[in-house]
């Protein structure tokens, strides 16, 4: 294993100086002042992940001789196992807890790891307090609910949710449903979803997938995605500037590959071929011109314009090839001149290794 990973990183220091001799040849994006140093940039101010204990996460996941649930305890282990310390607020809450929930009442969240701010080690040793036993009847309403009464946090907050689509009314209790919270949430409040989906019917398929479409910046990613790939989990949540290479730039308004970054491309799509431990991360920008959510739409189209590009011509599987998307935010150039919105109308690009 300790030669596979020098193998590994003797490849990556191979690949990435390839492109540090095509650095006169293509345009770099300057970094912001400050960033220099850092390895890391945060993109977003607060997390939440949403655990699912239910009943219905109870069955045998696959061969893994692990249920559903501890599959699902195990993904964020070692996700948060993979982040690094970027003084996010965050929160570890379960869909619900058996017993009566009283909307605004603190008692009522039973929070793992109340928000407040991240600690990594804290962080793990709530993780280890999640339950493997089932504790009752899906309730995605209710973990919907209970946002109701975290957010208004100052920046963005990111929420993962795991969810296999199931609901459950209580009979003469009043409650929202899950699309029409999610809707509210996402009017009211700069959040973004990130759901992990378990669900295998087509009508919990498209409430997940109606959720998502609650704005721009949210998505649905499949549970077994993140089963092989924990890291995957949490990865929206930063960026790595140290791993990577010269940005892909895009027309005004367009998300087409241009011919000039195709060699580019070629050279990540033989390198991922060689190095099946390894993996790719496109980040997409835009210039600030256009609303936010337009931008939004418009980056998460490069990214997957990336994405497609390097399944299509070198057979690269889709689980090892992660868009995200993050409209004008984090301009690598001022907006107020054609250059530098050119620089910010981009896919950052990083590689990263499997944990």
């Amino acid at each position: 294993m300790h030669k596979l990973r020098d193998h590994l990183a003797l490849a990556l220091i191979i690949f990435f100086s390839i492109f540090v001799s095509q650095a006169d040849a293509m345009q770099d994006a300057p970094k912001m002042p400050g960033q220099e140093q850092d390895q890391f940039i945060r993109m977003a101010d607060n997390f939440f992940i949403i655990y699912d204990p239910s009943t219905s996460m109870g069955v045998p996941y696959k061969k893994s001789g692990l249920t559903r649930l501890e599959m699902e305890k195990k993904i964020i282990r070692e996700s948060n196992d993979s982040l690094p310390e970027l003084g996010w607020q965050a929160g570890l809450y379960p869909h619900w807890k058996g017993g009566l929930w009283l909307g605004g009442s603190p008692e009522a969240f039973n929070p793992y790891y109340r928000l407040h701010n991240y600690d990594k080690t804290e962080y793990g040793l709530a993780i280890d307090r999640l339950p493997t036993i089932t504790t009752g009847p899906p309730m995605l309403q209710i973990a919907l609910m209970k946002l109701e009464y975290l957010l208004g946090l100052a920046g963005r907050t990111q929420v993962f949710l795991f969810s296999d689509g199931k609901d459950s009314i209580v009979e003469g209790v009043e409650e929202p449903e899950p699309l029409a919270q999610a809707r509210k949430l996402a009017k009211h409040y700069d959040i973004c979803f990130t759901i992990i989906s378990s669900a295998t019917g087509a009508i919990e398929k498209k409430l997940l997938a109606d959720m998502a479409a609650v704005n721009s910046c949210s998505q649905v990613i499949d549970f077994d995605t993140v089963a092989e790939h924990p890291e995957h989990l949490l990865g929206k949540l930063y960026m790595d500037t140290e791993n990577g290479f010269n940005n892909i730039l895009f027309d005004f308004d367009k998300s087409a590959i241009k011919q000039e970054y195709r060699e580019t491309l070629k050279k990540l799509g033989v390198f991922l071929q060689n190095n099946s431990q390894a993996y790719a991360v496109f980040s997409g920008f835009t210039d600030n011109i256009g609303t936010e959510a337009y931008n939004t739409g418009l980056s998460q189209r490069r990214a997957e314009s990336v994405r497609k590009y390097l399944q299509k011509n070198f057979n690269i599987d889709g689980k090892r090839l992660l868009p995200y998307w993050y409209g004008y935010a984090k301009p690598v150039a001022s907006n107020s001149t054609a250059e530098g919105r050119q620089l910010n109308r981009r896919v950052t690009i990083s590689v990263r290794q499997n944990r």
